[in-house]
């Protein structure tokens, strides 16, 4: 369907839409945005999901695992949008202005346990004996959790990171509500083009994204 509204949006094969997003730097300068801020946003989540998955994975009691866990993830039941809003007037209180410091922290904290699960999962997951024998061979801790956790644990960073990019990069209401005219985002480009009812343009933009 996007290819068909890409390519044939008036009835005939065209590249007209295409050309046209090619070549206005407008467009590519709100990809970058885009980008930027997600990217950002992920990395971040990186920095404070990791530490923070590793601490509850040390944790004794599977009981107080679940429970740390539960706290974290249970603010995800409440609707993205209303999340999204309260942080806002909240913002409002503190005085803290929209833009995109504002936007990239709301990214933070609404797709943090995104990046949080897969990174404790495989902690979880990586058996005890290989870090026995890590500590048995003279390795120091510091020793054993970069050349032994650390890379065992990759594919869970990954998967964190692409769950936490791919939403964040074509988000809508949160730069909506978060950002303002500076960080206007690819999810917004794609709501004006669909209210002005140019399908074949907004298509070009989600298969430029997809890509």
């Amino acid at each position: 369907m996007l290819l068909g509204y890409a390519f044939f949006g008036d009835g005939s094969f065209s590249f007209a839409e295409v050309s046209t997003f090619f070549t206005d730097s407008s467009q590519w300068a709100t990809v970058g945005r885009s980008l930027r801020i997600a990217l950002t946003a992920a990395l971040a989540c990186i920095l404070i999901g990791y530490p923070l998955a590793y601490t509850i994975a040390k944790i004794k009691s599977k009981t107080v695992q679940y429970m740390v866990l539960m706290a974290l993830v249970a603010p995800m039941w409440i609707n993205g949008l209303l999340r999204t809003i309260a942080l806002k007037d909240l913002a409002t209180l503190m005085n803290i202005p929209t833009g995109e410091t504002l936007l990239t922290l709301g990214l933070i904290i609404d797709y943090l346990p995104f990046m949080l699960m897969p990174i404790y999962l495989v902690i979880t997951g990586i058996p005890k004996s290989y870090l026995e024998v890590s500590a048995d061979l003279g390795a120091s801790p510091m020793f054993t959790f970069l050349k032994v956790t650390l890379p065992l644990s990759m594919s869970g960073i990954i998967s964190g990171f692409l769950m936490v990019f791919t939403p964040a990069v074509s988000t809508y209401y949160m730069s909506e509500y978060l950002g303002n005219q500076s960080t206007f985002m690819i999810g917004e480009q794609l709501n004006t083009m669909f209210t002005k009812d140019n399908k074949s343009g907004a298509a070009v933009i989600a298969l430029v994204l997809l890509v």
